[in-house]
C-alpha cells in the first residue's frame, strides 16, 4: 500500500501524549484517552524514556486509525524528538521502546518523524499525565467518559522493563 505524500501532524489527527516524571502518563486520540500512574520504581527513570512510552502506547493502541500515512509526532521533549528522528539511542531501555515504535509503525505502514511542541500547547495530555482528570475535562469536554483500556502487554511494567 502506498503512503499519503503529506506528513500529518499529531495536531491534525488529534493525537497528544505526555508524561510527568513523578505522577503518570497520558495519550489523547480524538475523544479517546488513556492515563495511568507510574509505579514508584519508574519515578526515578529518565524523563526521555517516560515521554517516549506514551508515543509508543499511542501507536500500538491507535495506529490502525492513522495507518498508511506519514505522521509527524509532536512532543514537548527535545530528547524524544532527536531519538525519534534518528531512531537510535545509546540508552538500552530507550532503544527497546524505539524498536517497539518502529515495529508498530511497520505493522501499520506509518512513516514517522517528530518535532517539538511547546508544553503549553499540550494542555489536555499534560493534565491527564498529572492525573488531573477534572481539569482535562474542563479543557476538553468531548473526551470519552471512561479511559480506553491499556492491554496488559502494553503496560509500563512490560514495555519499560
Amino acid at each position: 500500500m502506498f503512503l499519503q505524500q503529506k506528513f500529518l501532524s499529531s495536531q491534525t489527527i488529534k493525537l497528544y501524549t505526555d508524561a510527568s516524571s513523578e505522577l503518570g502518563f497520558a495519550v489523547v486520540f480524538g475523544k479517546k484517552w488513556v492515563a495511568g500512574s507510574w509505579h514508584k520504581h519508574f519515578t526515578s527513570a529518565d524523563i526521555t524514556l517516560l515521554e517516549l512510552y506514551p508515543l509508543v502506547l499511542a501507536t500500538e493502541m491507535f495506529g490502525k486509525y492513522f495507518a498508511n500515512h506519514c505522521i509527524l509526532f509532536m512532543t514537548d521533549n527535545i530528547g524524544v524528538v532527536d531519538i525519534i528522528n534518528k531512531t537510535t539511542s545509546t540508552n538500552r531501555p530507550i532503544m527497546k521502546l524505539v524498536r517497539q515504535l518502529v515495529l508498530a509503525c511497520l505493522k501499520y505502514n506509518i512513516l514517522f518523524r517528530s518535532c517539538h511542541i511547546p508544553g503549553y500547547q499540550n494542555v489536555i495530555a499534560d493534565h491527564l499525565s498529572r492525573l488531573q482528570i477534572d481539569k482535562a475535562r474542563l479543557v476538553a469536554p468531548w473526551l470519552d467518559v471512561a479511559p480506553a483500556r491499556i492491554p496488559d502487554s502494553l503496560r509500563p511494567a512490560v514495555l519499560l522493563s
